[in-house]
């Protein structure tokens, strides 16, 4: 199944990169405006400046929720324009506000809490830094599958953020292999200065991961008098991924750099 998934996730990007080039350079955009106007407001006002840092962290998460939207498409084999994209925007605003006041929440908790802790000196104080270490690297795997879930099933911020924990726990050795593949495509993405794969790249792979991983709960589904604990480790991933292998075709990286060869 990850091998599937790394292939139809490249060639998914592959397919689509120009979108993906014009929205991650609409990121970049927005980041490079953003870094300019921050910097000008604090230096007239410090309140400005925590204001204009929201407003564009604010923007640029509204953003991010209707690039995911349209990857989600990628991940099911669609192609919506880029009209479709921005006009997602008026139905993702809400849900990217409430994640902006929480990765602010997980960010302030990781450079004042935890330090705070630390710096106690104590062996309770050890104790509690090492807690919420531990509960910040949770909410950030948890984290890679709110962006599907709210794409692909529609739920409101609660119920996709409540459904996101479930999946990690549920699929915590996985959640830690995207993770790594998160940092692989950031690498790329430094390598290309942020255009390929980006993140649009990053929200392409977290769709792919979660349409895949949702034929495992569909066949549980399928089979309720199995027992659920021993059922995990039979999935039939070649049956489940037979129609998705067969959309994708049998294409090859020798196949994309040489065609006439093929």
């Amino acid at each position: 199944m990850i091998w599937f998934f790394i292939k139809k996730n490249f060639f998914d990007g592959w397919d689509n990169l120009i979108s993906i080039i014009l929205y991650n350079g609409i990121f970049l955009a927005l980041a490079v405006l953003g870094f300019f106007s921050t910097g000008a407001a604090f230096g007239l006002n410090p309140v400005m400046g925590f204001a204009s840092v929201f407003l564009f962290m604010f923007l640029f998460m509204v953003f991010v929720f209707a690039v995911n939207q349209t990857t989600a498409k990628y991940a099911d084999y669609k192609a919506p324009g880029i009209k479709d994209t921005f006009l997602e925007i008026p139905s993702v605003w809400k849900d990217a506000l409430l994640l902006t006041l929480y990765i602010g929440f997980l960010v302030i908790v990781a450079t004042n809490v935890m330090p705070f802790y630390w710096h106690l000196g104590t062996l309770f104080g050890v104790f509690l830094a090492s807690l919420v270490f531990w509960l910040l690297v949770v909410a950030v795997l948890a984290l890679q599958w709110y962006f599907p879930i709210r794409a692909q099933l529609g739920n409101n911020f609660k119920k996709a953020m409540k459904k996101s924990f479930m999946l990690f726990f549920d699929n915590a050795g996985f959640s830690v292999f995207l993770f790594f593949y998160f940092i692989f495509l950031l690498v790329l993405s430094i390598i290309f200065m942020s255009i390929m794969p980006g993140i649009s790249g990053f929200l392409l792979a977290y769709n792919n991961a979660f349409k895949l991983r949702l034929y495992k709960y569909d066949w549980l589904d399928a089979h309720p008098e199995l027992n659920r604990r021993k059922a995990v480790k039979q999935i039939p991933w070649d049956e489940l991924l037979a129609e998705d292998k067969e959309i994708l075709g049998p294409r090859t990286l020798r196949g994309l750099l040489f065609p006439w060869k093929d």
